[in-house]
């Protein structure tokens, strides 16, 4: 990770660098973005935070630029700090971004059995 400030790029199909995060803290939401490539295949691992605690924490497959992340192709996880039970508040988000990172791996990129328990529950 850089010590560089990153801006999203304006136009949404611009893909998004592999391994830096993007930060929109706006207040609310806020929104953070980070692009990995794991075995060949584009994640975005997404950070949302609203009026109250704690951060939410999704993992996007098949997406590499933010108009990728709601297209017919993209595979959203459910809230994978919910299923895990980790809380974080708003001032905790590098902290939130460490877990998130930690627990794709983790899981070796495949949340598609939280998002199974998600629905079920």
């Amino acid at each position: 990770m850089s010590d560089k400030l990153s801006y999203l790029p304006e136009d949404e199909t611009e893909l998004l660098p592999v391994g830096e995060w993007f930060d929109e803290l706006t207040w609310s939401p806020s929104q953070c973005y980070c692009r990995i490539q794991y075995n060949g295949v584009d994640y975005i691992l997404y950070l949302r935070w609203r009026w109250t605690d704690p951060w939410q924490a999704y993992v996007i497959k098949n997406a590499d630029n933010l108009a990728s992340m709601n297209n017919g192709r993209a595979v959203w996880s459910g809230d994978v700090f919910e299923l895990h039970q980790f809380q974080y508040r708003d001032a905790e988000l590098e902290l939130a971004k460490d877990k998130l990172l930690s627990l794709f791996y983790e899981v070796d990129g495949d949340f598609s059995q939280l998002r199974l328990l998600q629905q079920i529950a």
